[in-house]
């Protein structure tokens, strides 16, 4: 039977690296209406790959030496579903997760996003990096039609990303201005809230400096690809202003529900350096162009997550749910 819904997983640094994402999307409630395809570099899957795929009814697409922006463009092609879910190795599924999609992508939405929430909170800095990233659709936050959704995660029409034909795998790069483009062709978009969704970082402050750095650069190259070399050139004038914006969104979105998805108020603290981080990594961007910028992206989004991690995830959210019986109570 053909399913409704193509999951696309990238498999940057091999399938065994996402085998805990793998172990989520597998666990989905109506896991019949689903094909999962697991974009792998090379040109040929290693035979436990082989294996674990056709015992799980997985799809291995080699991509060779593709950047990952076209090895989803590879997989989009690739794809039998009806819709594309442009999953990430680091961000994991509830059990019903689908089923939610499902729903709502019956009834004709071209796109539907889940509502997220941290899956480490042992550092306030990748509170603070979700928060940045994420603000928009954390939970808890009420369902319904929105104008926006977030980049990656989101599941979109497969119709709607092919009609991009050969510029598809710019329009990957990154999935904000995806999300941007898609919306000013007029296509509807919902934000499901019983969709959840856990979004992973790897602690320490260094890489979230890191990481929202290439962040930036990605965002800078982008926004000013059309631009003269003369705004190019003054746009660090902006600077300040890009930063200012970036951590002002993460307030007022804190503001809403920070303290009902359990971020702690540090997250803000550490946010102002993640934004002034962001705001540079724009200036740099602006610089150096895309053709500079592109290859380096990757590396913002392949980030597996370990099942002990996962595991620790758990338990913390066990307690959490623990500690608001007892409030409750």
């Amino acid at each position: 039977m053909k399913p409704k819904l193509s999951i696309l997983l990238p498999a940057m640094k091999g399938y065994e690296s996402v085998r805990t994402a793998l172990a989520a999307w597998e666990m989905q409630t109506c896991r019949d209406r689903l094909e999962i395809l697991v974009l792998c570099p090379g040109t040929e899957a290693p035979l436990e790959a082989r294996e674990a795929a056709l015992a799980s009814k997985q799809v291995i697409v080699l991509v060779g030496t593709a950047d990952l922006h076209e090895a989803r463009a590879i997989g989009i092609q690739a794809a039998s579903g009806d819709y594309i879910m442009l999953a990430e190795d680091h961000c994991l599924p509830d059990g019903d997760w689908a089923q939610a999609i499902l729903n709502r992508i019956d009834e004709g939405w071209d796109a539907v996003g889940p509502a997220l929430r941290p899956g480490n909170r042992s550092s306030c800095w990748t509170e603070a990096s979700f928060l940045l990233g994420y603000s928009e659709w954390m939970a808890p936050i009420a369902g319904g039609p929105v104008k926006v959704l977030c980049g990656w995660n989101g599941t979109i029409r497969t119709q709607a990303l092919r009609q991009f034909g050969p510029d598809l795998a710019d329009q990957l790069l990154l999935g904000a201005f995806l999300i941007r483009r898609l919306g000013a062709q007029g296509n509807r978009f919902y934000l499901e809230d019983r969709a959840r969704m856990r979004h992973f970082d790897p602690p320490g402050w260094a890489f979230e400096i890191f990481l929202l750095t290439l962040v930036g650069l990605g965002f800078g190259a982008k926004r000013t690809q059309r631009w003269s070399f003369m705004g190019r050139l003054f746009y660090p004038l902006a600077a300040p202003a890009i930063a200012f914006l970036h951590w002002k969104r993460g307030f007022r979105n804190y503001r809403r529900t920070g303290t009902a998805c359990g971020l702690r108020p540090t997250a803000l603290v550490a946010s102002m350096a993640l934004a002034v981080a962001w705001g540079a990594g724009e200036v740099a961007g602006a610089w150096l162009g895309v053709s500079f910028v592109a290859p380096h992206l990757w590396r913002t989004e392949v980030k597996p997550v370990s099942a002990d991690v996962v595991a620790r995830s758990n338990e913390e959210e066990g307690l959490a749910t623990a500690d608001a019986m007892v409030v409750d109570g």
